[in-house]
């Protein structure tokens, strides 16, 4: 693991060479499963860990659950937790379906414990539940992988524990924080580049793609020869990886710094092209320029093939133009090429990366838009020669040492051997908390708009009043990446996003995707359950959330029923995170539900039937669409009836 530092961000960099083929993994829904081969997978769990670690550790495991498919002819999962002595808390035939083995989650329970023997948790597992009764397919040459989690050094010795388990074929990683001695994990894992130090477990909840892209590419099979006339058997394990999978973008400086220099610079895209497997289901390449403006040349699902990716790249001829905007240029590629609708695979938790290759100096400020392409998990890598300076190139990179400078444009052919294993290894995760970079505030009118509607079977015939209601509370809004966004979430017995914040980016875009919304179905309605999801994930950084950067963020509920779980301490984290809720409630809503999910009494609303929604969205629409200063007197105040009476003497 390499530590790299720069500035007030510190900036982790996973080069885990050979076996990386994913990237920055979000929370992935059940539906975006992986495709993964059959595999047994044990989680082993030092339980002496805090509450609140173990926690963490749970929530990572059940993430990884929702992004493989769980069965007994497909990916199986197991759990022992161990202090001084281990036990099994869920075995790998215990459970067959995802749902099952996600609530038997629940007794990954704490265990105060000042020592541990990992030694002993490790010959459990091997002689109690790597076995073929405990649901172990070994003998079929399954892949068999061991995660060990844990937070000290081991009283017992592990050399012998751990040598057992490779000589059955068994691939060992092993992750480490606080007091974990990194000498002893090194002993433990089946390889070194298989061992994690972090400063805490929780870090895998910001950015679980890299061991989860471990579990879920490692292949390992144990293969015995026979008696041979030179000696006895031997056994050799085999590991082998995935092709790398990653959406690259490059983003060219077609002005007149480049100029008659075009050449070596499609030579070296084309040099970096030839050197990947380009296809959908692996690599996938877009291109882009810039100047003073910006221009799209093809996106990331234009193209199918290498060789009509070279033609297109071969065919492109430079805009001109005697400045360079490259803050613009970011913005302008995080905003239309970074997308799902054309072709970006980061929600599946591919790796995005941005390849910049420029001749000369910005004209507008570059640093706050690199900080906020990194924040939204794209590593950049920046290419120069000519009248650039070196030092932009490393402001833009996501970090110093992913910045190529060359006097001259001839000279970039040099760069593709330097640059290509960073290009197809390296992850990035930024360590840091927004607030610390340096980013204005609002500059007025932004918002962030969440609605999570009821998506259950009872509302079946009124869908088409909330699909009216979310598109009249919308309409007045200046909706754009910089101004407001929109996301929209069903939900009934879990959360299902229809899409996020940064999904769309203009105002018709939302609204189309609004008028193409379809009941997602279900008998019940877990509100809390929904109402945590978006706090975890719709309002977050990675999904577009911009509570980071000031930005007003609200919510609003609409639901036709009531909640067969609690609302009330996940309502109670929204609010303390400062987001603004709205709730309303139809038909069978339970009016206390609604008002406890509302940001006060005032913002809580209650009608008989979806035909009577008018007189709500009204309200909401002119709250929603106050001017920044007028919002923060009304918040201030909390009451709505004022708002009301603004709006109607205006």
């Amino acid at each position: 693991m390499l530590l790299w530092t720069m500035g007030k961000n510190r900036l982790l960099l996973y080069a885990l060479l050979g076996i990386m083929a994913f990237g920055l993994f979000p929370k992935l829904e059940a539906q975006d499963a992986l495709a993964v081969g059959k595999r047994d997978i044990i989680f082993l769990i030092d339980s002496s860990m805090s509450a609140t670690i173990i926690t963490a550790v749970r929530e990572f495991i059940k993430r990884f659950i929702n992004t493989v498919p769980i069965g007994p002819d497909q990916v199986q999962v197991g759990v022992a937790m161990f202090s001084t002595t281990p036990t099994s808390e869920i075995n790998l035939n215990s459970y067959s379906s995802r749902e099952s083995l996600i609530s038997a989650l629940a007794r990954i329970k704490p265990e105060p414990s000042v020592e541990i023997n990992i030694g002993a948790a490790l010959d459990f597992v091997r002689t109690s539940m790597l076995r073929a009764e405990s649901g172990s397919r070994i003998q079929e040459q399954v892949t068999q992988l061991v995660l060990l989690l844990t937070s000290k050094q081991s009283k017992d010795s592990v050399q012998q524990p751990a040598e057992a388990l490779r000589q059955m074929g068994v691939l060992t990683l092993a992750a480490g924080s606080r007091a974990a001695d990194e000498a002893e994990l090194k002993q433990i894992a089946f390889d070194e580049t298989l061992v994690f130090i972090l400063k805490d477990f929780r870090m895998f909840l910001r950015n679980p793609g890299v061991m989860i892209s471990s579990l879920s590419t490692l292949n390992g099979v144990a293969v015995t020869e026979g008696q041979t006339e030179t000696g006895p058997s031997v056994d050799v394990t085999t590991v082998h990886t995935q092709s790398v999978v990653r959406d690259i973008v490059f983003l060219v400086d077609g002005s007149t710094y480049v100029g008659n220099n075009s050449q070596p610079v499609l030579d070296f895209i084309t040099g970096v092209v030839n050197r990947l497997d380009v296809r959908p289901e692996r690599v996938r390449i877009g291109l882009m320029q810039f100047a003073e403006g910006q221009k799209t040349e093809f996106y990331l699902n234009t193209h199918n093939t290498k060789q009509d990716v070279l033609s297109a790249i071969a065919q492109l001829s430079l805009m001109g133009g005697r400045a360079l905007n490259t803050g613009a240029a970011l913005q302008y590629a995080l905003a239309n090429h970074f997308q799902p609708s054309v072709g970006s695979r980061g929600r599946q938790g591919i790796q995005q990366v941005l390849v910049l290759i420029t001749g000369g100096p910005s004209q507008d400020e570059v640093k706050r838009m690199a900080d906020r392409v990194a924040i939204e998990g794209v590593l950049t890598f920046a290419v120069g020669a000519g009248q650039v300076e070196e030092s932009l190139l490393k402001t833009v990179a996501f970090v110093e040492n992913l910045a190529y400078y060359r006097i001259n444009f001839t000279d970039l052919s040099s760069v593709v051997d330097e640059i290509m294993t960073p290009l197809t290894t390296v992850v990035g995760e930024i360590d840091i908390i927004i607030s610390e970079i340096a980013t204005p505030g609002p500059s007025g009118g932004e918002r962030d708009v969440a609605f999570l509607i009821d998506g259950s079977d009872d509302v079946r015939g009124d869908f088409p009043y909330i699909r009216d209601f979310i598109s009249k509370v919308i309409e007045p809004l200046d909706i754009g990446f910089n101004k407001v966004r929109v996301s929209v979430v069903q939900h009934s017995e879990r959360p299902g996003p229809s899409f996020y914040l940064n999904t769309y980016q203009t105002k018709d875009e939302v609204l189309r995707a609004v008028n193409g919304l379809h009941l997602t179905g279900g008998r019940s309605l877990n509100t809390g359950a929904a109402l945590t999801f978006m706090k975890n994930t719709i309002l977050s950084p990675a999904y577009g959330g911009r509570s980071g950067e000031n930005v007003t963020q609200f919510f609003i509920v609409l639901t036709g029923g009531r909640s067969r779980d609690s609302v009330i301490g996940p309502a109670v984290a929204l609010k303390t995170d400062g987001v603004v809720s709205f709730g309303v409630g139809v038909k069978n809503a339970d009016p206390k539900q609604i008002e406890a999910i509302s940001h006060n009494p005032s913002f809580a609303f209650n009608v008989k039937e979806f035909s009577q929604l008018n007189t709500v969205q009204e309200t909401l629409k002119n709250y929603v669409n106050l001017p920044d200063q007028e919002l923060k007197v009304f918040l201030e105040k909390g009451n709505l009836t004022d708002v009301t009476n603004s709006k109607s003497l205006a």
